[in-house]
């Protein structure tokens, strides 16, 4: 407990001491003997009566700072200043996780609405009307009924808006793009030597041609009915160049998302037939294959068992098989020549195809479903289209 002047020890006598020296000094000599006795009590009463009164009111004197400390309530480690700063930073706090977001610009509301993910039932809608039209397309006799099919396409948004709804749901969604799944099946399966030359890849439908860029081992060569990269070859698969020399042939050929855009269901098998005519002979020859999954799902007819069943007669074996939630993936090898021409069954059998025939049939009946199919036969017939 801290003291004042006045309370401690002897303050009375020291006071009442210096008050009669100081009487001693102004009055006469001859009356300085009585003086100190008189002055004295007066001097001590004051002192008494202001230490009562002082006490009587709870009021303390001037505080006394101990020696080698430091007083002072700023210098207190938990003293107002420390709770102030306290305060103050959680308000900060609390005013950054109130404050309001920043409106959008135009441009930021137009990526964001761009990106948003398509509901599946909408997107598997659009998917089917385009297919439907494209199948007009391709029964349609005049040139009149091919502008009414071709503006329903146009109205659509075109093969672009078709490529981006097929495409919805792969790297924008976070899910893996399909030329990473398909590099990574190919390498659990295929080890390619520093000794060769680089893997050549035929990518079709390609796009803006930039699926296998970053691969250095990989030469891709791109095509595309509409590109969209200056690397880009426009081509139909059809119609691209065949190869005259082992060296110009590749050792995979990709269809992305390209089987299900072909409006005729039988020009779907003659492509996957066509794949044979690209591979090399002296090499092992890959296929890689994506559909939407609802062409496999949701398809009267069409399944996953069905296509397995196509390949095999195609001269493919299945190596990889996955699905996403809007996209089938396969990566196919093609069976050893000797092999295919021991599965050939009749006269119309090919180094390309053991003969058996695949027609539109019921698989999945349903109102909901799709008519995504895959025909295989020698012979043109009316009935499938």
């Amino acid at each position: 407990m801290s003291r004042t002047k006045k309370s401690k020890p002897g303050a009375q006598q020291r006071a009442a001491k210096a008050a009669a020296a100081a009487t001693e000094a102004s009055a006469p000599a001859d009356a300085a003997a009585p003086a100190p006795a008189a002055d004295a009590a007066p001097a001590s009463a004051p002192a008494e009566s202001s230490t009562t009164a002082e006490a009587a009111s709870g009021k303390k004197g001037k505080l006394i700072r101990p020696r080698g400390k430091r007083g002072g309530i700023k210098h207190h480690k938990k003293g107002p200043s420390s709770k102030s700063s306290s305060v103050q930073q959680s308000a900060v706090k609390e005013s950054r996780k109130t404050k309001e977001p920043k409106p959008k610009t135009a441009s930021q509301d137009q990526i964001d609405s761009s990106a948003a993910p398509i509901p599946p039932a909408e997107h598997a809608s659009k998917i089917a009307k385009f297919h439907t039209l494209l199948k007009q397309l391709e029964q349609a006799k005049t040139s009149e009924e091919k502008d009414v099919i071709q503006e329903g396409l146009d109205s659509l948004g075109g093969l672009a808006q078709y490529q981006a709804w097929s495409l919805t749901g792969s790297a924008k969604a976070g899910q893996t793009p399909t030329s990473k799944w398909c590099i990574e099946a190919l390498n659990s399966v295929y080890e390619h030597s520093r000794d060769l030359p680089k893997f050549r890849i035929l990518d079709v439908g390609a796009i803006t041609g930039t699926a296998y860029t970053k691969y250095r081992w990989i030469d891709a060569t791109s095509i595309d009915l509409h590109p969209q990269g200056e690397h880009v070859e426009k081509y139909s698969f059809f119609d691209y160049p065949l190869p005259t020399k082992e060296e110009d042939r590749f050792n995979m050929v990709a269809l992305s998302l390209v089987v299900n855009f072909v409006g005729d269901v039988r020009k779907r098998g003659e492509m996957l037939r066509h794949v044979h005519k690209y591979l090399k002979e002296d090499a092992e020859g890959f296929c890689f294959l994506v559909l939407p999954l609802s062409c496999l799902t949701n398809s009267r007819y069409m399944n996953q068992s069905h296509l397995r069943s196509i390949l095999d007669s195609l001269g493919f074996e299945v190596l990889k098989q996955s699905d996403s939630a809007r996209l089938s993936r396969w990566l196919l090898k093609r069976k050893p020549l000797d092999e295919r021409r021991a599965a050939k069954k009749d006269e119309h059998a090919t180094d390309e195809w053991d003969g058996t025939v695949f027609k539109k049939r019921d698989i999945n009946p349903g109102q909901d479903r799709n008519n995504f199919a895959i025909v295989v036969d020698p012979v043109p017939d009316s009935k499938t289209e």
